[in-house]
């Protein structure tokens, strides 16, 4: 089956991040992407300028045009935009017969509040629908309610979160002590991310690579694999893995890169499967 993904987010002008980077990690897996979107968020390299959301008609509009003209087989769900969008989303999703991942973003990388309170409380009445809930470490410490200084903490926010609604959780940490009492020393020099099925926890790492502080959409060469990997049938924590390589070779290349177009060669690089695991499980 042909991957063709709904990628519901934001536009980022200017820069490879949200929609932007949805549809070039898909075109990287051979796909054909269907953007829907949410919202124009003005800001990166730290500066926010604005943020201005589509009219949730707007983004119905959108889907429905979707779903009576074009066959999507899944799709991943970033910045949703006003509060009355979100159950337009996935209402809509309800009649997707594939995987849905939903990257639930509260906050941006360049400090930009893409969700409000009562935006939050739609989203939490909406987390059991999605295959997988992936979050940000900040994010998920606002969604849980709870400071997340070390990994032991971040489980509890993974089961807090479940107990909101998610089946499935992954929380990505980045780099992060084990224990709490662990925090005055460096943390591991590793990226990880862990997941929660509702009953056990997998732990995934690569090696944390410096100098990638200008790259945007490494979320995306994370996630649009593993929506590829759920899409042939792959149960969630097999394609994780497999997703965690795919995307360390691309930052290991990006790393590498002195060219003139280093976000180019990150997708490049996503396009060939990796050679060898490059997580632990």
């Amino acid at each position: 089956m042909r991957f063709r993904p709904i990628v519901v987010g934001a536009l980022y002008p200017g820069i490879t991040r949200g929609l932007s980077a949805d549809l070039l990690a898909t075109q990287a897996l051979s796909g054909t992407g269907y953007p829907v979107c949410t919202s124009h968020v003005v800001a990166g390299d730290g500066v926010v300028t604005d943020v201005l959301n589509v009219p949730t008609d707007t983004v119905a509009a959108q889907l429905e045009h979707l779903f009576e003209t074009r066959t999507p087989t899944s799709a991943k769900v970033g910045i949703i935009g006003a509060t009355p969008t979100v159950d337009r989303v996935f209402d809509h999703l309800h009649s997707l017969d594939g995987p849905v991942v939903y990257d639930l973003t509260v906050s941006g990388p360049s400090g930009e509040d893409v969700v409000e309170q009562e935006g939050l409380e739609a989203i939490v009445e909406r987390l059991s629908e999605p295959d997988l809930v992936t979050i940000r470490r900040t994010d998920a410490a606002l969604v849980a309610g709870m400071e997340i200084p070390s990994l032991d903490d971040a489980q509890v926010a993974a089961q807090r979160i479940a107990q909101q609604g998610a089946e499935h959780v992954l929380i990505r940490c980045g780099k992060l002590p084990t224990h709490f009492y662990d925090q005055e020393g460096s943390p591991p020099d590793y990226a990880l991310d862990l997941f929660f099925d509702g009953d056990d926890f997998a732990l995934f790492e690569a090696p944390h690579l410096g100098g990638l502080r200008s790259h945007h959409g490494a979320s995306s060469g994370l996630l649009l694999p593993l929506l590829h990997h759920l899409q042939t049938g792959m149960e969630l924590e097999p394609a994780l893995q497999k997703a965690k390589g795919r995307v360390s070779e691309a930052l290991r290349a990006l790393q590498q890169d002195e060219g003139d177009n280093p976000d180019a060669t990150f997708f490049e690089t996503l396009e060939e499967e990796p050679t060898m695991a490059e997580v632990q499980e």
